[in-house]
């Protein structure tokens, strides 16, 4: 048997055995059970953490390395039903967004064009006829889009008079805001305008260049702790990341004399270029992402759009209603008789010039109008985040000492409005980085971060 079928054995051997142990193993247990020597059966369990979901940590009655694996296995890069529903729906969005990015700009254009002709060739028209006719009237609709248009306009020159702000000492005066987006292409303001501006995508690989950049830095060894305090997760995702780098960087994890479980790096230091630099070292604390904009264009932007496309909405739901018959244009014919549309009903110009602008101009504000609700959320959240960002960035600083809840909002800078939600969100991480509470001799919690406190020493 060659050395690849070996290993092949040994690893369908030990994943038999973890279905029996639901999961959780020593390399110690595994060599015992299956006589296979303890340096295969760490290669093996390298491998099989390369294929499946784990964790690894220190059993607190022996001191010794144990590996958790999520039970039943579950392979790496796997997905739930709720997150492949999630990956589908996000894949037909962007689908969506591809095929109508394609065509926004140009068909908000090209029908607002088409539409003033129409507009102007039926204004006209009617003049050149008597008004007597029978039905509806055109006429008003024409000079209501006119005068909506126009006062559209005229709020916008109103709310661009002026506006506030105030000076680094807290005066606060009148001043004319500037473009925020000056000379940015109409078309893509269209495209922001409906989905928002663009946001740079989150590469999950950062994270592993960061961890592989704080593991040469720092002498090769890297901790559950450092990768809380680099990323931010908790420790159960901290530890199965500690299991996962073992194999990604050929690391040996082991258990120190503190019984701290330590990723050794060894071969992470061999470093030759100067020109390579690696991934760059930022902590979770300083990691603080951008607010979600609703649109990010200036208000006059804004403002010609919607005229834009309320115009084209209008237009449209006009022209269906002239198409089904179901609206006269107001002219006469020669002998004073009303001009029918049977002329214009065909399949053709009731869906280029009504069903299809129609439809497109409605998404064109539903999907805005749900967007902010969406945006709001996401701002709400990225406020919490924050707060979880600075109170983990206080821990990770002050690692070493008990603090009070007062203590806490002075070292992680929490501010007057964010102070609220302080409690909920401490809650939440005394349980995901396993700290520990205590009451003093007035009655008030007492919060401290032993492991953390332990593992950020390690160097």
């Amino acid at each position: 048997m060659n050395p690849q079928e070996s290993e092949q054995k040994i690893v369908l051997k030990l994943e038999s055995i973890l279905k029996d142990t639901k999961g959780m193993v020593s390399p110690a247990d595994l060599s015992a059970e299956t006589g296979f020597p303890l340096r295969q059966i760490n290669d093996a369990l390298g491998r099989l953490i390369e294929l499946y979901k784990a964790r690894v940590s220190m059993d607190n009655e022996t001191g010794r390395l144990i590996f958790k694996f999520d039970y039943p296995l579950k392979k790496r890069g796997s997905k739930s039903a709720k997150e492949i529903f999630a990956i589908v729906s996000e894949f037909l969005w962007k689908v969506f967004k591809v095929v109508y990015k394609a065509s926004i700009g140009i068909v908000l254009v090209f029908y607002t064009v088409i539409f003033v002709l129409i507009l102007l060739a039926l204004m006209f028209a009617g003049r050149s006829n008597d008004n007597d006719s029978k039905g509806f009237d055109i006429g008003p609709v024409i000079g209501g889009l006119f005068r909506g248009l126009m006062d559209a306009f005229t709020m916008h020159m109103w709310m661009q008079s002026f506006s506030y702000t105030t000076d680094p000492y807290g005066n606060r005066y009148k001043y004319y805001p500037k473009e925020e987006n000056k000379g940015r292409g109409f078309i893509q303001s269209v495209y922001s305008f409906v989905f928002g501006p663009e946001r740079p995508e989150y590469d999950p690989l950062d994270d592993h260049k960061e961890a592989a950049a704080f593991i040469r830095k720092n002498n090769g060894k890297i901790t559950a702790g450092h990768i809380v305090a680099l990323t931010g997760v908790s420790y159960d995702e901290a530890e199965a990341r500690l299991a996962e780098y073992a194999s990604r960087f050929n690391g040996e994890l082991f258990v120190n004399d503190e019984g701290i479980v330590v990723g050794d790096f060894y071969d992470m230091l061999n470093k030759q270029s100067e020109l390579l630099k690696g991934g760059k070292i930022v902590f979770y604390e300083d990691e603080v992402e951008a607010p979600y904009e609703f649109t990010g264009n200036s208000t006059g932007k804004n403002v010609g759009i919607v005229a834009m496309n309320i115009f084209n909405l209008i237009m449209a739901f006009v022209l269906t209603n002239i198409f089904s018959g179901s609206m006269q244009i107001g002219l006469q014919d020669e002998f004073g008789n009303p001009v029918t549309t049977d002329f214009l009903v065909s399949p053709f110009l009731s869906i280029g010039l009504g069903y299809f602008p129609l439809i497109f101009s409605l998404l064109f504000f539903i999907i805005p109008a749900v967007r902010y609700f969406t945006v709001k959320k996401k701002n709400k959240k990225r406020d919490l985040n924050i707060i979880r960002k600075k109170m983990i960035g206080a821990f990770v600083r002050n690692h070493a000492v008990n603090v009070r809840l007062d203590d806490i909002i002075r070292m992680a800078n929490i501010n007057d409005d964010q102070i609220k939600y302080v409690k909920s969100v401490l809650e939440k991480l005394v349980i995901e980085l396993k700290g520990e509470i205590t009451i003093d001799t007035q009655g008030n919690p007492i919060y401290t971060f032993p492991r953390l406190s332990k593992e950020l020493g390690i160097n």
